[in-house]
């Protein structure tokens, strides 16, 4: 060891040994002897532990061999970069630095080469070959190994020289942290891993999901991949909420299958689902602004391995901003440039990543519990050129657009039946919570095909919305103040069954002088508006008798339109029920809709036209009515 090399090492030791010789001599002035001792002691062990470190280094350190991964690694207390021993944490300043590239280059040498060489890119191959076919290649390529589990090897970069940087998130993971002060180059890299991955695998074997807590300004870009399954901001913190919940759901979903088929990994099924990648920038914001995230993202990170799910989570400083539970599973890790040496040891145990200079972004350490790797990540010189690329190779091998984990909350308004099947085709595949939601909402070619089912908007279960398709199966009532939109839902059921002409539909009012014959043996429907002074027991019309046998009648549905249901048992005579919320929480729950969904709507959605609650046997969703229909 050179002598800067030791001076440095005497220079590390005073910030420690100084505070604690000044705390002993002030135990000795005040005469408290034990802790005094206790403090001295404390120097001389310190001392003696880097003294051992030292002889234990200059006995071993420059005969014993080290190992090598990926060109530059780090095997015990220095940085092996380019075969060059570091023995300083300011030396990684002076080592040589691994080129910055772009994340084409390194992939179209890693198609066009089986060496993980950058020096094999050859300019004059693009010429001869368009990007989308290399990334055909390289979706249908068999290299004779397990695509499942080698789908995620990628490189995202270079060390030494002139070397790739290759990572693979399932077997070095399953799930990676990812620290580094602003201007590190995060942001840049998680955009990189994200287009190398969905260059390396097609989209119905990789999806991902974009959680970006930084504006949107990192992740929005990558929607247009065929891969990508949800996209959300904090800037829409409802529908953020909604991703976790829809994250909750895939992972019981995918414990379901595993029980099923009684397999230990979702992978071993014969055709497994599409392995999810969940990509987090700026953590610790998702964490400050809804709470809860950290206890669900804590399940996923848990059972992950095992059902085909892997995480990769990006902060600031993850000392203290992400909890014990969530780091214990996080076995990739990925140090940027940090302000606080604290933090490196915190992610690699060392604190090297806090002098790397700020005029090298994407430079930082990789430690995946083997070795420590020095490492620069590749930029993405046009993200929006490789999107429209891997859109080209996914329509090419006629890769159906994967549906939507989860959607953004349901829009204000719904104007036509067009609209509404247009808005429910991102969501048309989902899993049923119960046979009874299966049966009440369908999509446009089912409700078409059945003869008592009518499009009338769109629903919303928490996670998605799609069309809501009212099956009748019974008498319904449609509840609501003035103007919130009960003759337009009654106009809108009425254009719907009269397209089936074996539907027998009338549409009745309040002030009409005869109610229509009812035909035994015959399905008949009846549409009756402002229904109120029918259903009241005092009222002195003469069709209040006729309308409360017809609602027994079984050959008979009515669908009516009332402003209060005081004068009317709903529960028995009324299986489903539309209600317009009113705000009054006993009102609403009077009429049948929970406590919880009371609670959820806004201050807007109270007023909102259109916007009401489904409730059936089994089910309870909001919805938005379709408010006109061209005739």
């Amino acid at each position: 060891m050179d002598n800067r090399s030791r001076m440095q090492r005497v220079l590390a030791l005073l910030p420690v040994l100084l505070p604690q010789a000044m705390l002993g001599s002030i135990m000795l002035m005040q005469r408290q002897w034990v802790a005094a001792l206790v403090s001295f002691t404390g120097i001389v062990s310190y001392i003696w532990m880097n003294l051992s470190q030292h002889v234990t280094h200059e006995r071993f350190g420059e005969s014993s061999g080290h190992g090598q991964r990926n060109g530059c690694a780090i095997t015990d207390s220095s940085i092996i970069g380019n075969n060059a021993r570091i023995t300083a944490e300011t030396d990684v300043l002076d080592a040589p630095h691994p080129p910055c590239c772009n994340l084409m280059d390194i992939m179209w040498s890693q198609n066009d080469s089986h060496q993980s060489s950058l020096a094999m890119t050859h300019p004059k191959s693009r010429e001869t070959k368009l990007l989308w076919q290399t990334i055909v290649h390289s979706w249908l390529k068999d290299d004779g190994r397990d695509t499942c589990a080698h789908t995620t090897r990628v490189p995202l970069g270079t060390i030494g020289e002139n070397q790739l940087f290759h990572v693979d998130l399932v077997s070095q993971g399953p799930h990676a942290l990812m620290a580094g002060t602003t201007g590190s180059g995060k942001s840049a890299m998680l955009q990189s891993w994200c287009l190398a991955l969905a260059m390396r695998s097609p989209p119905d074997q990789l999806n991902l999901v974009l959680l970006d807590f930084k504006g949107g300004a990192g992740l929005d870009v990558l929607q247009g991949l065929p891969h990508t399954v949800g996209c959300v901001s904090d800037l829409q913190l409802q529908h953020a909420q909604r991703a976790l919940l829809g994250l909750e759901r895939e992972l019981r979903n995918r414990e379901l299958l595993v029980s099923q088929y009684g397999v230990a990994d979702v992978m071993d099924i014969d055709v497994p689902p599409p392995r999810l990648i969940i990509v987090i920038d700026e953590a610790n914001a998702l964490c400050q602004q809804i709470p809860e995230a950290m206890k669900r993202l804590s399940r996923v990170a848990s059972l992950g391995r095992s059902l085909g799910m892997n995480l990769i989570m990006c902060t600031q400083n993850p000392a203290s901003q992400l909890s014990t539970e969530i780091k214990a599973n996080m076995a990739l890790r990925i140090c940027l440039r940090v302000q606080d040496p604290l933090q490196a040891l915190e992610m690699i145990g060392r604190p090297t990543a806090a002098h790397i200079s700020p005029t090298t972004p994407g430079m930082g350490l990789f430690n995946d519990g083997a070795s420590i790797t020095l490492f620069r990540s590749a930029y993405t010189k046009d993200c929006n050129h490789l999107i429209t690329n891997v859109r080209y190779a996914a329509s090419f091998l006629n890769h159906a657009t994967q549906k939507a984990l989860f959607t953004s909350p349901l829009p204000p308004m719904c104007n036509t039946q067009k609209q509404a099947e247009a808005a429910g085709n991102d969501a048309d595949t989902r899993t049923s919570e119960s046979q009874n939601s299966e049966e009440h909402s369908t999509n446009a070619r089912s409700a078409s095909s059945k003869p008592y089912t009518a499009v009338i908007g769109l629903e919303d279960d928490g996670v998605r919305y799609r069309i809501c398709s009212l099956r009748l199966s019974g008498n319904v009532a449609i509840i609501g103040s003035p103007g919130r939109g009960k003759t337009t839902i009654l106009r809108n059921i009425q254009h719907a069954l009269a397209q089936k002409p074996t539907v027998n539909c009338t549409f009745i009012t309040a002030d009409c002088a005869t109610l229509p014959s009812v035909t035994p043996g015959s399905k008949q429907v009846w549409l009756v508006d402002d229904a109120d002074e029918l259903c009241n027991p005092s009222t002195m019309l003469p069709l209040h008798e006729e309308f409360n046998q017809a609602i027994r009648n079984p050959d008979l549905y009515v669908i009516f339109a009332v402003d209060s249901p005081n004068h009317f048992r709903l529960h028995e005579y009324c299986p489903t029920r539309i209600i317009f919320p009113s705000g009054e929480m006993s009102l609403d729950i009077l009429s049948g809709i929970s406590p919880t969904t009371v609670k959820s709507f806004a201050p807007d959605d109270l007023t909102r036209v259109g916007r009401a609650v489904v409730i059936a046997p089994g089910i309870e969703h909001t919805i938005q009515c379709s408010t006109a229909y061209k005739y």
